[in-house]
């Protein structure tokens, strides 16, 4: 499966986003995280816990893939736990990490970093939202927050990869179906503004139906279009499922 990636520092001075991508004979691996605001050596934290992680990956390659998943996590957050003990200093970031083989899509996330399938005109987010705007949406569903008002209260973890132990941990629980036409989506939380509000802008909805090339820089093109003064390090890699032509 081809794997599209593009990036953007937003207004931010530094990027403190890492991904990493690997392919299997039996399917392939993508991996964001987003370095933690405010905290010591974010890009480092993030770097580490995506490169551990496909390290770990590699190396259990007997254990059953939710297992797989779940202790490459584990390895993960010790790496950076021990980089930053090391050095006397603290960082963290969020971890999310998906694995597509054989027609079915896992995965496993710490943090905000969104995961999200396109299918059949509706966009659906398939992780959890460790942050304090998933108790804010609980407002904006009910009507009394707006979408607005929720984004610019900010969105604190809840829970990170820090080395210490994960409070929240979000996984697949058993493989999900993909389909064809089916368009995935990893990214960090700069893509927010464009993906996540209810409802999808007509702009979001023409990049999503665009069958381009390259969903990624698409998507990264509409979060520049924004043009908000605040803008976020944007990370999106991007999957299009499609079955196998047998001979």
């Amino acid at each position: 499966m081809k794997v599209q990636v593009a990036q953007w520092i937003g207004k931010r001075v530094d990027m403190e986003d890492s991904y990493a991508v690997r392919h299997f004979q039996d399917g392939s691996l993508a991996v964001v995280c987003d370095g933690m605001g405010g905290h010591d050596c974010g890009y480092q934290a993030a770097e580490i816990a995506a490169r551990s992680f496909v390290k770990a990956f590699e190396q259990l390659a007997d254990e059953v893939t939710a297992k797989r998943m779940r202790d490459a996590l584990d390895f993960s957050n010790k790496s950076v736990g021990d980089f930053f003990t090391k050095r006397g200093m603290y960082g963290g970031c969020t971890l999310l990490a998906v694995y597509v083989s054989s027609g079915v899509l896992w995965w496993v996330s710490v943090g905000d970093s969104p995961l999200l399938l396109w299918r059949h005109g509706r966009l659906q987010r398939l992780n959890a939202d460790h942050s304090m705007r998933s108790i804010y949406e609980e407002f904006v569903k009910t009507g009394s927050m707006s979408f607005e008002e929720a984004m610019s209260l900010g969105h604190p973890l809840r829970s990170a990869v820090t080395g210490e132990k994960i409070p929240l941990i979000d996984s697949s629980p058993t493989p999900y179906l993909l389909l064809p036409g089916d368009r995935i989506v990893l990214a960090s939380d700069g893509v927010d503004e464009l993906l996540l509000p209810i409802p999808l802008s007509e702009a979001a909805r023409v990049i999503l139906d665009s069958r381009s090339d390259n969903l990624s820089a698409e998507i990264v093109e509409g979060c520049r279009a924004l043009g908000r003064e605040d803008a976020d390090n944007v990370t999106v890699l991007s999957m299009d499922f499609a079955p196998a032509v047998r001979a």
